[in-house]
């Protein structure tokens, strides 16, 4: 707002200068012509000081945004990998254990009554169902096949566990990646990227499909998902500005894109929206 105040009284004071100056020539007063000049160029001057000043102070902020948004997406990850293992080696376990011992005391119910029975098969379908549920959860955090066996892997096992959950139909295509791993940073955003996808599809889409595919070439790799939604009209452009309003998790999708060199790509319209990832890759 100060640089805005000042650039506008520099205007004013320009605007004045000049008319000083037509007012000179028009009198012929040479003397008065030259220094109204002078002044006029000093103004000039200053104004394209201060525009290269709200320029790199411009470019400045948008730095210090996309740091904070760096840490703050590495932050949420190692968070993620964090709980995920808490799930898996402490929750998990303690459930197994418990699942452990109620087995025991229905082996030994021969002296237990009927109602009491029931109450401990229950219990032990409680049990079954409250591991798998963790599982699952630990997996969709973090899953160990990203890190073990890749991408590729990790996203078969994702998309097959995806549709069992929500009754969306995933097809999943890859070309060309004939078992090579790329970096780890990339592998990770991208497998986040088809997660923040996937969700938006079942959340804000009445699509019973989707389409992925991931393309590896010598310089890049393309990623594509695509859905037939119907409901979801937006007017978006191509690089992906003003995306976040289709789900909280595109800005943050942009922004892992972003660090890797890459670009994200939103289109939507009632027929449908397409994400479309591109990051460079040796």
């Amino acid at each position: 707002m100060f640089a805005e105040d000042s650039l506008s009284r520099y205007l004013t004071f320009a605007i004045l200068l000049l008319a000083l100056s037509i007012f000179a020539s028009v009198q012929s007063n040479a003397a008065i012509s030259v220094v109204v000049l002078l002044f006029q160029t000093v103004v000039i001057f200053i104004l394209l000081i201060e525009r290269a000043r709200r320029k790199r102070a411009a470019r400045m902020l948008a730095e210090k945004e996309d740091s904070f948004t760096g840490r703050l997406l590495r932050t949420q990850d190692e968070e993620r990998r964090r709980i995920a293992r808490e799930l898996h080696d402490v929750t998990a376990q303690s459930i197994g254990l418990l699942m452990l011992n109620l087995a025991q005391v229905q082996q030994a119910s021969s002296a237990m009554d009927e109602d009491t029975k029931d109450k401990l098969s229950e219990s032990m379908s409680f049990a079954e169902q409250a591991l798998k549920d963790i599982r699952t959860l630990s997996y969709v955090l973090h899953p160990p096949l990203l890190d073990q066996a890749g991408l590729v892997t990790a996203l078969r096992w994702y998309v097959k566990g995806f549709s069992e959950r929500s009754g969306v139909k995933v097809n999943f295509n890859e070309d060309s990646n004939n078992g090579h791993r790329m970096p780890p940073e990339v592998e990770y955003a991208l497998f986040r990227i088809v997660q923040e996808s996937l969700t938006n599809i079942r959340r804000h889409t009445n699509s019973e499909t989707a389409d992925i595919t991931i393309t590896r070439t010598p310089v890049e790799v393309l990623l594509s998902i695509r859905d037939q939604g119907k409901g979801m009209k937006l007017s978006l452009p191509r690089n992906g500005d003003g995306a976040a309003s289709i789900g909280v998790g595109i800005s943050g999708m942009r922004h892992r894109v972003k660090q890797l060199g890459g670009e994200l790509l939103v289109d939507s319209d009632g027929d449908g929206t397409i994400v479309t990832a591109k990051v460079p890759v040796r």
